[in-house]
């Protein structure tokens, strides 16, 4: 079975980039991405996932911020 990973950054090129890095794993699979940190908590609710890499700085609600909701 493999890990799902969710991906939060504001900046798509970043975004891109993890994903093409991960991909490359077939042990894992990116169940999601998000662009802010509403977003992120709200689908790292709605997907669980086993990782989250995620950016500190977010618009909006910081990254730290939506770890802690995230946790």
């Amino acid at each position: 079975m493999p890990v799902k990973i969710l991906i939060a950054d504001d900046h798509e090129v970043v975004r891109q980039g993890i994903r093409t890095i991960l991909s490359a794993r077939p042990e894992w699979e990116i169940c999601g991405e998000a662009v802010n940190g509403q977003e992120a908590v709200r689908l790292g609710n709605e997907l669980q996932p086993d990782a989250v890499i995620m950016d500190i700085a977010l618009t909006g609600m910081s990254g730290r911020e939506a770890a802690r909701q995230l946790t």
